[in-house]
């Protein structure tokens, strides 16, 4: 949400002269109320993606550096609540409806992977994003309203979770794996631009997939709308005027 805390971070890095193997953009908050940044952007824009977005640019130089690096956007299966609305993303004449910032925010991670794989990849940096898993205790909806999880049918009319829906949850532990699967493993060798579930490349989701909230081992799949390689150019430019930050991968 501080776009002058990214510099200086960036900035204090780059200033080691260190190469950097690895970024995870992994800063995330989650059906919030509306609120705005300092530009007057939506919070869980600003986020959950335009951050990522800018710390990457920042630190194109140390990636590139590393001869052989690897940035991996932390998604969710919440891209399927919403394709990214280009004409409108900051709700600023629309009505606000949190599921959809959220879900707009989490196709952003998506479509963000993808170009910036397509451009990185010259550099030996490749890109990735994922879906860790519904996992418990990691107190990401701690402002959602309890009617939400309710209306999914998760939790009961004392905003307890019922029990058969807390077991099917994942870890914590659980919910990284897919994370330092991405950040790791060598059958990704070669590879990028590509959604990741479960420790594997996700299946395309063409609405052949059932999917029930109240099981969240149902909740997988990657929409087309979200890795779409020309929805992908879009948002990388208006990603580029949005944070007046220019991306020159050279």
């Amino acid at each position: 949400m501080n776009p002058e805390s990214i510099d200086a971070f960036a900035r204090n890095f780059l200033e080691t002269n260190s190469p950097l193997h690895l970024l995870i953009n992994n800063a995330g908050i989650m059906w919030v109320p509306l609120q705005r940044d300092l530009r007057g952007y939506e919070s869980q824009l600003a986020t959950n993606h335009l951050g990522h977005f800018q710390l990457t640019a920042k630190l194109w130089p140390a990636l590139k550096q590393a001869n052989g690096a690897r940035v991996v956007n932390v998604s969710s299966f919440g891209h399927q609540m919403a394709p990214f609305d280009f004409e409108d993303p900051n709700f600023e004449h629309r009505q606000y409806e949190t599921l959809q910032g959220y879900g707009q925010s989490k196709t952003a991670n998506n479509l963000f992977t993808v170009e910036l794989d397509h451009r990185g990849r010259y550099f030996g940096v490749r890109a990735f994003s994922l879906h860790p898993g519904s996992v418990n205790g990691t107190d990401l909806g701690r402002v959602a309203p309890m009617a939400l999880f309710q209306q999914m049918g998760t939790h009961d009319e004392n905003g307890e979770i019922y029990p058969e829906v807390a077991k099917k949850l994942k870890t914590i532990p659980q919910g990284a794996a897919t994370t330092l699967w991405c950040a790791t493993s060598q059958k990704l060798e070669g590879k990028g631009g590509v959604y990741c579930e479960n420790g594997d490349i996700a299946e395309l989701d063409l609405g052949n997939i059932d999917h029930q909230y109240d099981n969240p081992l149902t909740l997988r799949g990657v929409t087309p709308y979200s890795i779409d390689p020309e929805n992908a150019k879009r948002l990388w430019q208006l990603s580029e005027e949005m944070t007046k930050v220019i991306f020159t991968a050279d």
